[in-house]
């Protein structure tokens, strides 16, 4: 049963409850607080806030004190100084020598050393630092005095066994954490099989937290728009999730079409049609919502970067895509204020740049609408 349809017409009360149990056991209370250890440790003991320290230990010189606030504000580490000097205790970094620290100085700094051991200064940066690298150790260690953490064998196979660490240190063109989905809830499951491709935990929490939505929305539809917004997120999110890994740029596109789709029927259209139904006595406000409805719906700049990215890698142009968009949008199995043809024709004009087209038929659809429910 689509979402529209249950929603405006028989509800499934088949809903299950899943709760979820504290991972630590309640004999030995630990203060995460303090400690900044949240999640589940790995097979060495290892908390995710470590692990993380441990991947950007080698940008850090061992006398470092200020840190950036986005290891507070994403990981909980309070004190990164601390952990480091922790991590180094538990044989995971060390001290790096004085060639591992060249890195940090500047090229004015490195060619003043470089003079002073009788080195040519000639050339760039890296030139330099390769031909500082061949100095014995002693005698470089009187110019470089702060020495970088180094990473050890074990620190290195540390992070080889939890490769969804750097995941999250990494940049995306999305953020998962829009519905939850974070270093947290990807450790509690990646713990329990450490084997299990990283990425499919991913996609099966977003597919999981899209399901959910779906029940929920189902369930109280009058709730409001957060579950709307993020039973279609997630589609979004799974396409460009997909769309990164580069195996399939067929199935990427659809769930970006299905999330533009639902988008336009679910998350705008739904509540659009109940608010009209329970504001009936306040026909200005009524009014409003209807000359809103253009605003929910249009394609914002990022949409049509992402859209047209994906068609293009599609490689297909011209009625193609209009084709493609219908296809998909018939499988969404799903009805609402526009129809699959007439949502392929607005996000064509939208994506021509034919915003008064497009404006003018979302106004005639939504009124067109509004008259099957009065």
């Amino acid at each position: 049963m689509s979402i529209f349809s249950s929603i405006f017409g028989k509800k499934d009360n088949n809903v299950k409850v899943i709760v979820s149990t504290p991972g630590l056991e309640k004999a030995f209370p630990v203060d995460t607080s303090k400690l900044h250890l949240k999640g589940t440790p790995d097979v060495n003991g290892l908390y995710p806030s470590e692990l993380v320290m441990l991947a950007v230990a080698e940008k850090y010189n061992t006398m470092e004190t200020n840190f950036p606030s986005y290891f507070m504000n994403n990981y909980e580490i309070a004190n990164p100084a601390k952990m480091l000097k922790n991590l180094q205790s538990k044989g995971y970094i060390e001290v790096g020598s004085s060639k591992d620290s060249l890195g940090n100085f500047k090229l004015p700094e490195l060619k003043e050393i470089a003079t002073f051991l009788g080195i040519t200064v000639k050339g760039k940066k890296a030139d330099i630092i390769s031909r500082l690298s061949e100095v014995e150790e002693e005698h470089l260690a009187q110019f470089v005095k702060e020495r970088n953490w180094k990473l050890t064998d074990s620190g290195q196979e540390a992070l080889k066994a939890n490769p969804y660490i750097q995941y999250f240190l990494e940049k995306h063109p999305y953020n998962v954490a829009e519905v939850g989905i974070d270093i947290w809830t990807v450790n509690k499951e990646f713990v329990k099989n450490p084997k299990r491709p990283f990425r499919d935990i991913i996609y099966k929490q977003l597919n999981d937290r899209m399901n959910n939505a779906s029940i929920a929305l189902q369930k109280d539809p009058a709730r409001g728009s957060s579950n709307s917004y993020q039973y279609c997120e997630c589609y979004r999110l799974m396409s460009l999730f997909v769309e990164e890994e580069g195996k399939s740029y067929i199935n990427a596109a659809d769930l970006y079409f299905q999330y533009i789709f639902k988008r336009i029927n679910i998350h705008a259209g739904i509540q659009l049609l109940m608010n009209y139904s329970l504001f009936k006595n306040d026909k200005k406000y009524q009014n409003e919502m209807v000359e809103r409805y253009y605003d929910d719906i249009q394609l914002y700049p990022f949409h049509k970067t992402e859209l047209l990215r994906l068609i293009d890698e599609l490689g297909i142009d011209g009625g193609a895509v209009r084709e493609a968009l219908i296809t998909s949008f018939k499988r969404a199995k799903d009805t609402g204020i526009m129809t699959e043809n007439e949502i392929a024709d607005f996000v064509i004009l939208e994506l021509n740049g034919e915003s008064d087209k497009s404006r003018d038929l979302a106004d005639k659809l939504v009124k067109k609408a509004i008259k099957r429910i009065r």
